[in-house]
């Protein structure tokens, strides 16, 4: 292969510096931090420097190959310089070290493309790579450094060649790559320096402030920019990879069903042999690639997992408008066994939606359903004012979830009419995308005893967060400043306890391969901890933890012999096999026969279900018929743990009324 040179060099590189506004943006940043963030215990002394500028080089270094470990400790050797920086906004050095590193980094993806262009690497070695290195050092060497890299290229070129290509075609592809993040390292912007810098003061604290830059707070403020003839995702740059943060409901990324958070999007194009690498490439071009007309097709290659458990695939999606009609609960009738159960859908706790939601219950009523699951999966939260007006709906009355502030006042978001839209047996349904305003409701439905929690464990989001503008209308340059979300409160339930970080643990657990996935709360950095408070008053209003273990016994009986289950026991231990491996082989014929057989297991498991459903086998999973729909066995089990409750109910019901199964509740108005 002939030589590839590069189509920028070094001295394209530019050098930036701080800008005059960043000052004042940087001193703003750090008194709504210290004066108004939830965390009242950081110190800013100098361990916190030492640990702040070590997260601020992991944030352009994440797998720590590109600064030397002598690079480091010089950076850190002066604290007082470091504390210039952090609290008198002087950022000298945090630009001389993003300029450093523009340097390094060209040097890689040089050395790199000169890896490739040699066609002399060795894939038929036995070696492995740490892909994983966060609690790694960094390299000592010049040498230990290069060899770190070979790896690197290795490691990309093999997953190029997983997805489809032959091994020329995936070193010409990664070549086109490398070319352009050095093109890309040619246009960098004092600002992406200062979003980097103050953005890793806003994770010292936790995961879930952040400093927003003036493009950035405009896609926030617009979320038609966000949503509007889009996919429906919300984007964020993660180790130079263009990464789903979450889903819009009703897009069409979250009704394809296949694009999850935390699933990295490699490529794009309007043809799935004509994909645009976007590794490295700044998120606001990536973002305009993912975008366009609707009704037009965008396809998205995907990579989800790390290591041996990464899987790469091509995803179609059809461009759309986000309709507010698209988020509407919705519900549908399933018979399980001779119990009509109703399953009420809620994708997200947007306004209107408990209006929304007692027409849905009034038609379940009408179409005679004996118990409603609540189905919450994939639901990241919403409006708090929602979740308590919605949790009304099913409680008579009463605290839904309790709120403290930063200066440790706690008060009670409550449900104050009285009576309920349905009254009779309830299931909630989440998952580990459950979040936030859906972990309210779920906590408040345990609590007060009214329903059975079945599922995985939520995401453990218990904090609120704030956004505040950084420009104030007297300033003196015409510049914008961007804005912040930082926390400032928390959540915790009625009981006392707090959703953050635990989340909600469900009564019944169906298996999930997500519960072996570092996704979650708790795998976040700086993550605010679980406590508790005095519990609330309140009244619960049924007895239901009598009755789990007869339903968990069910469940269990029911469940032991279905293939969707025995299916579903298999993903979960192979993930289980794997939630402690951070490193990966670099032999390709070793990759390849763990690809065939990982291909020939999922290709298996489809062809049980179609078998199943009366459906013919396929040769390939891609070739499974859009109109084939497969049963959904963790929404049939929460309907048959409904409809179990039901008959678990009905000799005290049958007692307390002399009806059986009258469940239509009293109104409320």
């Amino acid at each position: 292969m002939a030589a590839e040179r590069a189509s920028v060099s070094l001295k394209d590189l530019p050098e930036l510096s701080q800008e005059t506004h960043h000052k004042v943006s940087c001193k703003r940043v750090f008194r709504e931090f210290t004066e108004a963030h939830y965390r009242q215990d950081l110190i800013i002394d100098d361990a916190f420097m030492g640990q702040f500028f070590n997260d601020y080089l992991k944030a352009m270094d994440p797998y720590k190959i590109i600064f030397l470990q002598r690079d480091v400790d010089n950076y850190l050797k002066d604290v007082r310089q470091l504390k210039r920086a952090v609290v008198g906004c002087d950022l000298a050095l945090p630009f001389s070290i993003f300029n450093d590193y523009e340097k390094l980094k060209f040097q890689q993806l040089s050395a790199s493309i000169d890896m490739l262009s040699e066609g002399k690497l060795d894939l038929t070695l036995k070696e492995e790579f740490q892909y994983d290195r966060s609690k790694e050092k960094w390299p000592a060497t010049a040498e230990e450094r290069s060899a770190l890299w070979e790896k690197v290229v290795k490691y990309d070129l093999i997953k190029l060649i997983l997805s489809g290509k032959d091994q020329a075609a995936a070193s010409k592809q990664l070549i086109k790559r490398y070319r352009s993040n050095l093109n890309f390292l040619s246009q960098s912007q004092s600002e992406d320096v200062f979003s980097l810098f103050e953005n890793t003061f806003a994770h010292a604290y936790d995961p879930h402030s952040n400093y927003m830059s003036p493009v950035v707070s405009e896609e926030f403020l617009n979320d038609i920019n966000l949503s509007l003839e889009g996919i429906g995702a919300t984007l964020n740059s993660e180790d130079d990879t263009v990464t789903v943060v979450d889903l819009i409901p009703g897009g069409p990324a979250e009704k394809s069903g296949q694009l999850k958070p935390k699933d990295k999007i490699i490529g794009v194009g309007t043809s799935p042999k004509k994909l645009v690498d976007i590794v490295g490439v700044r998120l606001d071009e990536a973002v305009k690639l993912i975008r366009g007309p609707k009704g037009s097709t965008v396809y998205l290659q995907v990579q989800r997992g790390e290591g041996e458990a990464s899987k790469i695939f091509v995803l179609p999606l059809v461009r759309d408008k986000i309709k507010m009609a698209d988020r509407v609960a919705s519900s549908e009738v399933i018979q399980s066994g001779d119990v009509r159960v109703g399953v009420l859908k809620v994708s997200s706790f947007y306004r209107g939606l408990t209006e929304d939601s007692r027409r849905e219950l009034e038609k379940l009523r009408k179409d005679g359903v004996e118990a409603v699951v609540i189905d919450l999966r994939g639901n990241g939260g919403g409006l708090v004012t929602e979740a308590t007006s919605f949790t009304g709906l099913f409680i008579n009355k009463g605290p839904v979830v309790q709120v403290r502030d930063r200066s440790l006042d706690l008060n009670s978001a409550r449900d104050t009419d009285s009576g309920r839209d349905y009254d009779g047996p309830l299931v909630v349904l989440i998952d580990r995308f459950s979040a936030s305003a859906s972990e309210i409701f779920a906590a408040a439905m345990q609590d007060y005893g009214r329903a059975v929690v079945v599922g995985g464990n939520s995401f453990g989001k218990g904090t609120v967060q704030q956004v505040t503008p950084l420009a104030r209308f007297y300033d003196l340059f015409n510049k914008d400043m961007g804005q912040l979300s930082y926390t400032i409160a928390k959540f915790y339930r009625v009981n006392g306890g707090s959703t953050q970080l635990r989340g909600v643990t469900p009564d019944i657990t169906l298996p999930s391969s997500y519960a072996y996935m570092k996704f979650g709360e708790k795998d976040m950095d700086n993550a605010l901890p679980w406590d508790s408070v005095p519990a609330d008053k309140f009244t619960a209003e049924g007895a239901l933890a009598d009755y789990i273990p007869y339903l968990t016994e069910c469940h269990r009986n029911r469940t032991k012999d279905q293939l969707d289950f025995k299916l579903l026991l298999e993903e979960v231990e192979e993930a289980r096999k794997l939630q402690d491996k951070t490193t990966v082989s670099l032999n390709l014929e070793e990759r390849q026969a763990r690809q065939k057989d990982d291909e020939a297991r999922e290709l298996r498991r489809l062809n049980l279900k179609l078998t199943e459903i009366g459906e013919p086998p396929v040769k390939k999973v891609a070739d499974l018929p859009d109109k084939v729909k497969l049963p959904d066995p963790w929404k049939n089990e929460a309907a048959a743990i409904a409809a179990d409750l039901v008959r678990a109910l009905e000799p005290v019901r049958d007692a307390g009324s002399g009806t059986a199964r009258n469940v239509s509740g009293s109104r409320k108005q």
